[in-house]
């Protein structure tokens, strides 16, 4: 058994939960008593928590942030499944979204830790760009049967979709008995930040085509708001198809030229949003923008992990903790430009790709 494949339940099942969670904000607002924009408070504060603490994880080592991020997925979800499930009669809605937001940071941190966990060991394998680009591909499962899955889930119970993130940690926890746990690197001490600009631009572009795929489906395919919302749903699902395709298939054979045709791909399929108007065109367009932005930071974080010059720096925390600020950076700029066109966001798409394109991210095979 691969030393990879314990990982791979904890990290589908928790990516299956945080992608059911966005379609079920209003099911969970009137489970628990609260407004919906304080269960998308409740997430964002697990997102903040977690990109602060990363660059720290490390220093605990790697038994205890295996061991601890399995245990505290589990334990997380577990009481999750209760509160949602037994409902919070005669519970202060403060302390409600005080314990939401204690499980979601838990949630948050320990997910980090594990895929930081997970990454130093794909780089560890004989051929480093391959273990990792399988590593970064295990989220996107969880994402795909989410999409696909969520609504006949709800048909059975409101608790089903959360199921899978808690079943993952039991069975990764499980795997993992008797094996040896990765050698994290004991420092805070960051590479020079030049080295995340690949993260930056890839994950700013992936904030803005999520924050204007739902709008513009709507106002190109004049479709009505739920309607819309699901098909976003079946675009989110293909971009993490093509995510997992160009890992699987692509990162170990792909060089210099192949990252800037990447880049090239992001461009284009960006500039073709404005005229999309079948849902099969969009499809496409998400599909190659999944595709193409996973390819690319994988290279680029293969890259830094490594370099000689890095050896003794903590590269997977701070790349981590950008990823998150940088997602949230992409959300924020694509929300403000849609107050100027649906389609706006995805020039944000386009500037990124036209930057990694001219300079795209060093590559290596291992």
């Amino acid at each position: 058994m691969s030393p990879l494949s314990i990982y791979l339940p904890v990290l589908a099942g928790h990516a299956f939960q945080q992608t059911a969670l966005i379609g079920m904000v209003p099911l969970l607002a009137l489970a628990l008593g609260l407004h919906e924009s304080e269960i998308g408070l409740a997430v964002a504060m697990g997102l903040v928590t977690a990109g602060v603490a990363l660059p720290f994880v490390s220093l605990l080592g790697g038994r205890i942030v295996v061991l601890g991020g399995l245990g505290g997925l589990l334990l997380a979800n577990l009481v999750l499944l209760y509160v949602v499930g037994t409902g919070v009669q005669g519970w202060s809605t403060t302390f409600v979204f005080v314990l939401l937001a204690v499980i979601r940071s838990v949630q948050g941190v320990s997910a980090a830790g594990l895929m930081m966990a997970a990454q130093t060991q794909g780089v560890a394998q004989e051929n480093s760009l391959k273990g990792l680009g399988i590593v970064q591909s295990m989220g996107s499962v969880g994402r795909i049967f989410s999409a696909a899955l969520i609504g006949p889930l709800l048909l059975v119970s409101q608790l089903a979709p959360l199921l899978p993130a808690a079943l993952g940690a039991m069975v990764s926890l499980m795997m993992n008995h008797g094996k040896p746990a990765p050698k994290l690197r004991a420092t805070m001490r960051p590479p020079r930040l030049t080295a995340f600009r690949v993260t930056v631009l890839t994950q700013v572009a992936v904030g803005a085509a999520q924050i204007g795929l739902a709008p513009v489906i709507l106002d190109q395919l004049e479709a009505e708001p739920m309607r819309a919302a699901g098909n976003a749903g079946f675009c989110l699902a293909a971009a993490n198809l093509g995510l997992f395709l160009a890992l699987r298939l692509l990162a170990h054979r792909t060089g210099q030229i192949g990252a800037r045709l990447a880049g090239l791909l992001l461009v284009l399929a960006a500039a073709c949003v404005p005229f999309a108007d079948r849902l099969a065109t969009f499809l496409f367009l998400s599909f190659v923008i999944g595709g193409s932005t996973g390819l690319l930071f994988t290279l680029n974080l293969s890259e830094i992990m490594t370099r000689e010059d890095y050896a003794q720096l903590q590269v997977t925390g701070w790349n981590g903790a950008i990823q998150i600020a940088a997602l949230a950076g992409g959300v924020a700029s694509g929300s403000a430009l849609l107050a100027l066109s649906p389609a706006a966001p995805f020039a944000i798409v386009a500037l990124s790709g036209a930057a990694l394109a001219f300079a795209p991210p060093s590559t290596q095979r291992t």
